[in-house]
């Protein structure tokens, strides 16, 4: 594996990394009830897995045209080693998930008072900063894992939603680019086609996931629901999101065909 693929494999890990910590400012809203602020500060990491999937995209597309043009066969060890770094990312977030909640309450509370993202990231180079997250750093508790014991009251048609959908989106790309290698002629019409792929897992992220998640964080903060619902709630999401990647190692081919069959009736 050569090293643009290994750069590939490292920002799909800190990808979905970032995804799954993102599930903090959930956490950090009910805790400080300061939804928007914890949102905004949120965002600023979400920029991360932006650029580095804006860096990604074209590693990827030049090493898989470079292997059609040479007439190879389709490398599925790199395929399913991208998906693989999806699940480490995933693994590695919830178990950082502590630690970010701690670490990024701190945060919201200086951006609640400073009213500036720029003032924040100026304060966080001090010492004091580097304190705070030492103090922060933690594991998940046991209660974490024993929690996955009680879930008959939980909503489990949107935690199955989590699993279909995250595995849409960990492999929608990726099927889009191996539907190259089954059809070398059409390879940039099935490229193309990964603009509408992701979009159609962002729309069930969207319509369907983020809603409920957010009116819950609400219900949350006005005690309509109890914490240790929350968490036992998003202990599951976050499982939910570890195992759709898993899936995803079954679907990115089956999904590959679907896009080649779509790429000759266009």
């Amino acid at each position: 594996m050569n090293n643009n693929l290994v750069l590939v494999c490292i920002l799909t890990t800190v990808i979905h990394f970032i995804s799954i910590i993102s599930l903090s400012s959930k956490i950090v809203g009910t805790r400080t009830r300061r939804v928007a602020s914890s949102s905004s500060i949120f965002n600023i990491i979400a920029l991360t897995a932006q650029f580095s999937g804006s860096i990604q995209a074209p590693l990827l597309t030049k090493s898989i045209e470079n292997t059609i043009i040479s007439g190879l066969e389709p490398n599925e060890f790199l395929f399913r080693s991208i998906i693989f770094c999806a699940t480490l990312g995933c693994t590695l977030g919830a178990f950082a998930i502590p630690t970010t909640h701690r670490f990024m309450a701190k945060g919201v509370q200086a951006l609640y008072e400073n009213n500036s993202i720029i003032g924040v990231l100026m304060k966080s180079f001090r010492k004091k900063t580097f304190y705070h997250f030492k103090e922060s750093v933690s594991l998940p508790q046991k209660e974490n894992f024993t929690r996955l014991k009680q879930y008959k009251d939980l909503y489990l048609k949107l935690i199955f939603m989590n699993i279909l959908v995250y595995s849409f989106i960990t492999v929608s790309v990726l099927s889009c680019l191996y539907a190259g290698y089954l059809n070398p002629n059409l390879r940039t019409t099935s490229l193309s086609l990964s603009g509408i792929a992701v979009g159609l897992g962002s729309v069930g992220m969207l319509l369907f996931i983020e809603p409920y998640h957010g009116t819950l964080t609400d219900k949350v903060i006005d005690g309509t629901v109890k914490e240790a619902y929350f968490r036992r709630h998003l202990t599951y999401i976050i499982l939910a999101r570890i195992l759709g990647t898993v899936l995803g190692q079954l679907l990115y081919i089956p999904l590959a065909w679907i896009i080649v069959t779509i790429a000759e009736r266009l």
